[in-house]
């Protein structure tokens, strides 16, 4: 298994009290503004940490990650709170299981470091994407942490701008809502 990939076993530590301390959501969909009638995609999704409270906002989200077993937590999870909307996809390597134009916006959280081609992957985004539709990317500072991965496995904002610019994206903005991530926001053009 790749050294980058958070590992399955671990998953309650990807929903803790701890995690919503340092990352609350409600700081993110005030920003994101997640409409009724949109449709997500949570690529990398875990065990749904974000995908749970986002599919309360919205009208489908497509849980998408590489672990069948934080794909199956996922989906116990949703099932515990009866939560219908979510289509559950397992990703293989950089493509993405989804019709062209198909999502409203994307959601990448503490994802990007994890990726070994990017640039493939974000024009899977762009592929996904209806215009003008939306990819928010947060991830880890690129500073020396006692916490979260290494630094040498973390990405600059301006390697993730360079990243979604040369593949059909806008820099929108950047949001310091949170300690220890930053958070992007990209428009497809």
């Amino acid at each position: 298994m790749d050294n980058k990939i958070f590992s399955a076993s671990n998953w309650k530590k990807l929903v803790s009290e701890e995690r919503e301390q340092r990352q609350n959501r409600e700081f993110f969909f005030k920003i994101a503004d997640p409409g009724k009638y949109e449709i997500w995609a949570d690529i990398g999704c875990g065990p749904g940490f974000f995908t749970l409270p986002l599919a309360q906002k919205v009208t489908k989200v497509f849980a998408i990650d590489i672990s069948n077993e934080m794909l199956g937590i996922c989906k116990r999870r949703a099932e515990e709170q009866q939560l219908e909307n979510i289509e559950y996809i397992k990703s293989e390597g950089v493509v993405i299981s989804l019709e062209d134009d198909s999502v409203d916006d994307v959601l990448l959280v503490n994802v990007f470091h994890e990726l070994q081609e990017r640039s493939k992957v974000v024009k899977e985004l762009n592929r996904i994407l209806k215009l003008n539709g939306h990819a928010f990317i947060i991830d880890w500072k690129y500073e020396k942490m006692d916490f979260g991965p290494p630094l040498e496995h973390r990405v600059t904002i301006q390697e993730v701008t360079r990243d979604l610019a040369t593949n059909g994206f806008t820099f929108v903005q950047s949001w310091d809502i949170y300690e220890i991530d930053y958070v992007l926001e990209f428009k497809k053009m």
